[in-house]
């Protein structure tokens, strides 16, 4: 059986080829078992964008305030982002982890290495959101 994680060049070279018009709204990738997706938007000054992201998870309700709290001084001193935005996304509270790149300096390596960074960071974001249930503080780096 073929890693999925592993044949994405061909498909991140037709997303790429893409115009922002013509882009799916979020096209779905598998990396190291965790689902990632790409979506292209264009902005009001005409620039093409390349919004990468991976789920992280569910803010628990009885910890809301504190992990709302951490999301924003996570972005504010990309303190455990490494530049990327921790964003909340629903109803239901999901915490997403992203990162824009502007589509004209991409490429499929970069968008594969941009994606397995976001797998990464968000299993981390997955550990330290564990730690604040089990009522250990989490440590940004």
């Amino acid at each position: 059986m073929m890693d999925r994680n592993e044949h994405h060049t061909g498909d991140l070279e037709r997303f790429l080829a893409l115009g922002a018009e013509t882009a799916p709204g979020l096209r779905e990738f598998i990396f190291d078992g965790s689902a990632t997706g790409l979506t292209r938007l264009r902005t009001a000054e005409g620039e093409d964008w390349i919004i990468a992201c991976v789920d992280v998870g569910t803010v628990p309700a009885e910890h809301a305030g504190v992990v709302h709290r951490l999301l924003l001084q996570a972005n504010n001193l990309w303190a455990g982002t490494q530049g990327n935005t921790l964003g909340l996304y629903g109803d239901q509270d999901a915490i997403v982890l992203s990162r824009s790149v502007r589509a004209a300096e991409a490429s499929p390596l970069m968008l594969r290495q941009v994606l397995r960074s976001l797998v990464e960071d968000a299993r981390r974001w997955r550990v330290w959101l564990d730690h604040l249930v089990d009522g250990s503080a989490p440590v940004l780096d």
